[in-house]
């Protein structure tokens, strides 16, 4: 199966319409890479709250052509880059907005910082299409290349440095509950690796140059691949039965604190007294009656001393909880060790009699904003954090907590949740995921959608529900099969009462080892590739 790179298009069909406008911005050098660059704009629509996600049937055959017309690896590179950059610059806009949320950074800094984020995390797709353009196959094979080669370097980007899963192209479907369901399979990449595949085939849908049987075949394995998609979710959710566990109501506290009143020394006290009128409620007893979880967001306390003997703030907590009961508070912490202060970001788990029960410490740091990469050398280099305060420190990894009368957790603390694969402990499966976190840093822009609609993929590929509590929304009970049950919206204050839905059956494959199988067949279809090229050449 062949095609001819560089023919004159067909401008009668929606494929020779790509072609034509591909060939008049290839132009000029300048032409190539702003074409790139809109076609990032484009698919940084796609994903929640726009969810405009036919857009994908547009960039991913512009850019395959796009590659068609470059003449060398450093050119590739360069389109790729401004590809990335137009898809991180203007869809993730709004880690800038955290830069007008705190005085101890400049908000002229902002732009700066969203500029330098896109720039870095468009080194991947740069190298992508570099890579893309070294193993080039002059055939539809190059559709399947550069599938497997976006989904490689999308899970790079996930893990390497930290990791930033975002704008992954698979969690495009968040908010298309029968295509995600297929992330129980082959986690929120393989999603990826199939949307890419089938509007990568979109090209030939309309080659004139093709004879008519290879067109249809194309045609139609980009239309299966799409259909088995839809059909597993629509068989998987007309078959789904959630059941609730027994006596196991949960009260969600979103006290709608705003971010540049959080800290404010003598505001703290109100927002503390806020969250415990929420809290009672309406109970004539001043206790939050019915709930067996009590849960206040991440950092809801802003005191540094609850873990302490005797702690005040623990015990007035406990005083809203029935007996028997649990609250799950949000607060930092900090230890002495060798003289100095050590901070965590942290959970805790207090009962109504103010006992410790249980603590998490944040594991996976965000950079630069709970702590500084490469300390030493930046700061002698006059950088430091772009979010005011002493860095935190990072907590042992996932674990399962499990209180008395309350099926066992795995709590996560704000961006813990976005990563596949590495949000329970692997030995001791927890039966919900708990995720608390502050997205007041990001105000009504898209941050707080996409961090939920990220979020809902892990319940999907784990099987397990999950409760996001949040300080200024949103707020959410997400069943195993990532729907929302309930909510808190953006900007909103109010309490949630959610019964907490029961697990499904542990999956066959844990969700990491499916990422790495994912992964190995992923490299073998990449040197299956190589062979077959390679004996074309010779």
């Amino acid at each position: 199966m062949t095609d001819q790179v560089g023919r004159h298009p067909d401008t009668q069909s929606p494929t020779g319409i790509m072609e034509a406008m591909v060939d008049f911005f290839a132009r000029k050098t300048v032409g190539l890479y702003f074409l790139s660059f809109l076609m990032g704009v484009f698919l940084s629509r796609t994903f929640s709250p726009y969810n405009f996600f036919p857009a994908v049937f547009l960039v991913f055959p512009v850019w395959i052509l796009l590659i068609d017309r470059l003449k060398s690896t450093a050119q590739a590179y360069v389109v790729g880059w401004w590809g990335g950059f137009g898809l991180f610059a203007t869809g993730l806009t709004w880690v800038g907005y955290s830069f007008t949320q705190q005085d101890a950074v400049p908000v002229m800094l902002a732009p700066l910082a969203i500029l330098c984020l896109a720039g870095v995390l468009s080194i991947y797709t740069g190298l992508l299409f570099a890579l893309c353009w070294r193993l080039w196959p002059r055939s539809g094979w190059r559709i399947l290349l550069f599938a497997v080669l976006w989904t490689l370097f999308e899970m790079a980007r996930g893990t390497l440095f930290t990791g930033f899963p975002w704008h992954v192209v698979g969690s495009l479907w968040a908010d298309w509950s029968l295509m995600a369901q297929a992330a129980y399979i082959g986690s929120v990449y393989g999603l990826s690796f199939v949307t890419v595949l089938a509007a990568g085939c979109l090209i030939y849908a309309f080659r004139s140059d093709m004879a008519l049987k290879d067109r249809l075949t194309l045609s139609l394995f980009a239309a299966a691949l799409l259909s088995v998609q839809f059909t597993y979710g629509y068989v998987r959710l007309g078959a789904a039965s959630v059941d609730f566990h027994n006596n196991v109501l949960i009260k969600v506290v979103q006290a709608n604190v705003k971010q540049r009143e959080k800290w404010i020394s003598y505001l703290i006290e109100d927002h503390f007294d806020k969250h415990l009128q929420l809290s009672r409620g309406n109970s004539e007893e001043g206790i939050a009656e019915g709930a067996k979880l009590l849960i206040w967001p991440e950092t809801s306390v802003q005191r540094e001393n609850f873990d302490r003997e005797g702690s005040v703030v623990r015990w007035r907590v406990s005083q809203v909880l029935e007996a028997g009961s649990y609250a799950l508070v949000g607060a930092p912490r900090y230890e002495v060790q060798n003289g100095n202060l050590t901070y965590y970001n942290s959970l805790f788990a207090v009962n109504s009699n103010a006992n410790l029960y249980a603590r998490y410490d944040k594991t996976h740091l965000v950079p630069f904003g709970e702590y500084l990469p490469f300390a030493s050398l930046l700061e002698k280099l006059g950088i430091a954090q772009m979010v005011g305060g002493a860095p935190f420190a990072g907590g042992p990894g996932p674990q399962t907590i499990k209180l008395p009368g309350v099926p066992s957790f795995s709590p996560l603390i704000c961006y813990e949740a976005i990563f596949p694969g590495a949000v329970t402990d692997p030995s001791n499966r927890p039966e919900w995921l708990l995720n608390i976190s502050n997205d007041g840093w990001f105000g009504l822009t898209e941050g707080p959608y996409q961090h939920l609609a990220l979020s809902r993929f892990r319940a999907i590929e784990e099987g397990l529900p999950l409760l996001r509590s949040t300080s200024t929304g949103i707020s959410a009970m997400v069943d195993p099969y990532g729907r929302t049950l309930s909510k808190l919206g953006l900007n909103t204050t109010g309490t949630m009462n959610v019964n907490l839905p029961k697990a499904l059956e542990a999956p066959l494959v844990p969700t990491a080892s499916k990422i790495l199988i994912l992964a190995g067949f992923l490299i073998f279809l990449l040197i299956i590739l190589f062979i077959i090229e390679k004996r074309k050449t010779n």
